[in-house]
């Protein structure tokens, strides 16, 4: 099937700044401004590499081998950090997480585990070319919701689907393309992707990120049932 969505990105924001997702602790609604691309936390990180440990990752670069290298993180991440909502988490109705906060907590939302996955792949040694992580939305039988996840593109090209607030992952990376025809069950929306380089808006969409943000603390997040 053609692909509905370029998963890598068409045009490049300039507007990265997020006000209002790190605040400081202690104080009622003062803000950090931060750029979005820093919750790609650097691959040099002490627990993100220790992490990576933990796994018995390839070594070697030869013909699949990245691939189970993708497979194998995103099993660590969907097993290793129990989704909560941040609400739950520390009392804030929307808090963002940086991966090392999130692999210490081990728990953390959509955003705060696509963040975390997308940081461990990059680290493994995964080209920033073929990791994305993506802000959208998913249209469910209960209506529409804001949500995070990572995509992948595979050694033949194909951009892959990776839930990270999944217990369990399938057997075998999955072709995103399916995830967003019209009319299954959850639908997923791409909006926007970002790698440490750059955060793209995703076509067709006229939306602004601060309209996302908005629309996501008013909407709530989602996970697929479990």
């Amino acid at each position: 099937m053609a692909s509905k969505y370029n998963w890598a990105g068409d045009s490049i924001l300039r507007d990265t700044i997020m006000w209002n997702k790190r605040g400081v602790l202690g104080y009622s609604n003062v803000y950090i401004p931060t750029d979005i691309r820093e919750w790609i936390s650097p691959l040099e990180s002490e627990v993100i590499k220790r992490a990576l440990q933990e796994i018995d990752l390839p070594t070697a670069r030869e013909v699949g081998t990245f691939d189970a290298r993708a497979w194998k993180i995103w099993k660590f991440v969907a097993e290793s950090v129990q989704y909560i909502t941040d609400d739950d988490a520390i009392g804030w109705p929307d808090f963002w997480f940086f991966p090392p906060e999130t692999l210490t907590l081990r728990k953390g939302d959509c955003e705060d585990s696509s963040f975390l996955l997308g940081t461990m792949l990059l680290a493994s040694g995964i080209s920033e070319h073929c990791v994305r992580v993506v802000l959208g939305k998913v249209s469910t039988d209960g209506g529409s919701f804001g949500h995070a996840w990572v995509v992948y593109q595979n050694e033949e090209g194909t951009w892959c689907l990776l839930e990270s607030t999944l217990d369990e992952v399938p057997e075998r990376l999955a072709n995103a393309d399916p995830f967003v025809v019209e009319g299954t069950r959850n639908q997923y929306e791409p909006l926007f992707c970002l790698n440490r380089s750059h955060l793209w808006a995703i076509s067709p969409t006229q939306m602004q990120l601060s309209e996302y943000v908005s629309m996501r603390e008013a909407r709530g997040s989602w996970r697929p049932p479990v």
